[in-house]
């Protein structure tokens, strides 16, 4: 029940939107995490941590990937230099969100504004070179978003109350 519940949880987060740290790697001066950034990725991995549960949802070329979670065979996010990003919606649709992205001084967080007013998502770096990324986002319980809070209420119609720190973990290689 709890992994469904967690499963659940994630699979809002990647249909309603999608968010960097200390250990991420500069590819080259102050500037180098954003050049590095600055390409189309794709979902090699995907994973759930919501304590104590740690749950593999989605990792590239696997077949045992858990079928009742979205396909993110299908997601990418591309990150452009004029400071503007197009990512697909992993709901089957086939749409694409468009809208500006920012990356903090410290290399550390992404920032994201979907155009129209479509909101506003956070991811940490964990760590980014030529060749992958890593992105976490942290699903804020106490001071909820309004994706967060979609989480929330999806994982307590399962019963689970998702605890402070939970998070999503992409691990993402270029497209």
């Amino acid at each position: 029940m709890k992994k469904s519940l967690m499963l659940l949880a994630l699979s809002a987060a990647f249909i309603f939107g999608c968010k960097k740290d200390d250990d991420n790697t500069d590819t080259g001066g102050s500037n180098g995490t954003k050049v590095a950034l600055q390409k189309s990725w794709q979902a090699d991995e995907v994973k759930g941590v919501a304590a104590p549960v740690n749950l593999s949802v989605y990792k590239r070329n696997r077949t045992d990937n858990l079928p009742d979670i979205v396909d993110f065979s299908k997601f990418y996010v591309t990150f452009k230099a004029d400071g503007t990003f197009e990512r697909s919606e992993i709901d089957n649709s086939n749409s694409v969100t468009t809208g500006t992205w920012t990356l903090s001084a410290d290399n550390k967080t992404i920032t994201m504004v979907s155009a129209g007013g479509g909101g506003t998502l956070t991811y940490n770096v964990e760590a980014v070179d030529n060749n992958s990324a890593t992105f976490k986002y942290v699903i804020n319980v106490k001071n909820p978003t309004a994706l967060d809070k979609e989480i929330i209420v999806r994982a307590g119609a399962k019963g689970v109350v998702l605890p402070d720190g939970s998070y999503l973990l992409f691990n993402v290689k270029p497209r």
